[in-house]
């Protein structure tokens, strides 16, 4: 039995699980008493943390971080994350996303 390279290569790509592309965005804040609520969603980074690296990375940048809270959404594979630290620190918040995500959203300006 002959079987071309073309015909393998078809069965391979057909039977590879599709990946999913990485991915974050802002979801909004909100006063939390003297705190500032700060959410965002993520897919395909520190997922096998239930997110936890991005808290690392929040907390090196020497944030106290308050009702952490995270989650896997029912939207297509998406995590949801929100946070209460202090108010007007928010970019530091955006600095560690960043440092996990390689990639720069600007949420929450001036607060």
């Amino acid at each position: 039995m002959k079987i071309s390279l073309a015909t393998v290569t078809a069965l391979v790509a057909a039977s590879a699980p599709t990946a999913m592309a990485a991915d974050w965005k802002c979801n909004g804040s909100w006063n939390d008493g003297g705190l500032k609520r700060l959410s965002f969603k993520f897919q395909g980074y520190c997922e096998d943390r239930s997110g936890q690296c991005f808290l690392s990375a929040i907390r090196g940048k020497g944030l106290t971080v308050h009702n952490w809270q995270a989650w896997k959404t029912d939207d297509n594979g998406w995590w949801q994350v929100d946070l209460s630290t202090t108010a007007g620190l928010a970019w530091q918040v955006n600095n560690a996303i960043e440092q996990v995500t390689g990639s720069w959203r600007g949420c929450w300006p001036n607060q």
